[in-house]
This record gives C-alpha cells, structure tokens and sequence, in this order.
C-alpha cells in the first residue's frame, strides 16, 4: 500500500478546510465593505452678503460627494481666510446634516468678517487697491459613525478677487 488515505476519507477531511477558507473569504468581504472612502468636495463660488455697519460675510459654496454606501454625518468645516496674502480670520462652523450614500450635497460656509478684521490687513488691503485678492484654506470633517471607522477630514480651498467698488455700490447687498 502507498499509505494514500482512501477517497472518503480524503474529502471528510478537506470539508473542514474549504469551510474554514470560505469563512476567511466571507469576512474579508465583509471587511473591504467596511471601509470609508473619503468623500471630496469642491468650493464652487462665493458671494458677499448682507454688507452693513459691522462688516459682511463671504458665503462659499461647497459641493461635497459622497462615494460610500452608507450616509456620513456632517462634523464641523475648520477654515483660514486671507486677504490680500495676510491672515484675517480663522474659525470652525458646524454644518447640520449628513451627505446622503452615493450622492452629494451643497453646503454653505459663511464666513462673516468685521471691520475689526479688516484692518489686521489693513496695509495689504490697501496695497491692493479695489480687487483684494483672497484665499480660503480649511478642511470639511466628516464622522463615520463609529469609533472603528473615526472621521475623515476633506481639504477646501478656493481662491478669488473681492471687488470692493462692485460690493459697495450694489444695493442689494447692502442692508
């Protein structure tokens, strides 16, 4: 005999094997499903709004898609704002709600400045005349929703020119 193991007994012993390599297929499966994509987003424009005796507000428009099959709530929007190359703001906004699975979303990021403001740039404002130069530079968090998956941060940024003189003589902005 060539010590070979009858057939019976050969395929009673690869049951427990191709069931244990089944399972391993079935939770790395399951394991690729459980990761997040980072969604992206775009800021697609900006407008001034509601110009009065404190300052205005920038209001950008973000489009946010989401790649993953499963809703991510909305976290928080940290930004920095900059005015003719000089930092004049930074701060946090909590944007309510979440980006739907597979879909996208318009989110609003007002950022208001004061006059205050402002004049922390005053000299490179005035240097550059009417068309200010700006830069918006910050990150949309998302929240995965728990502890395992953690949240992900989506870099923003968008670049643009205020017309002062444009802003300023428009009556529909001013309140």
């Amino acid at each position: 005999a060539s010590g070979a193991l009858p057939l019976g007994e050969l395929r009673a012993s690869a049951v427990p094997r191709l069931l244990c390599f089944a399972l391993i297929c079935v939770l790395v499966g399951g394991c690729s499903a459980l990761q997040v994509r980072r969604p992206t987003a775009a800021v697609t424009g900006m407008a001034v709004k509601g110009v009065d005796a404190r300052g205005f507000t920038m209001e950008f428009d973000v489009n946010v898609e989401n790649p993953n099959q499963m809703a991510l709530p909305l976290a928080a929007v940290d930004y920095k704002l900059g005015l003719a190359g000089a930092n004049v703001l930074e701060g946090r906004a909590k944007p309510e709600g979440s980006l739907p699975a597979g879909g996208s979303r318009h989110v609003a990021l007002p950022v208001t400045l004061t006059y205050e403001n402002l004049l922390a740039a005053e000299q490179a404002i005035v240097k550059a005349g009417a068309d200010v130069p700006y830069e918006l530079d910050g990150g949309l968090s998302v929240d995965a929703g728990n502890a395992l998956l953690g949240s992900s941060r989506v870099p923003l940024r968008y670049s643009g020119t205020l017309k002062l003189r444009e802003i300023l003589n428009d009556p529909a902005v001013l309140m």
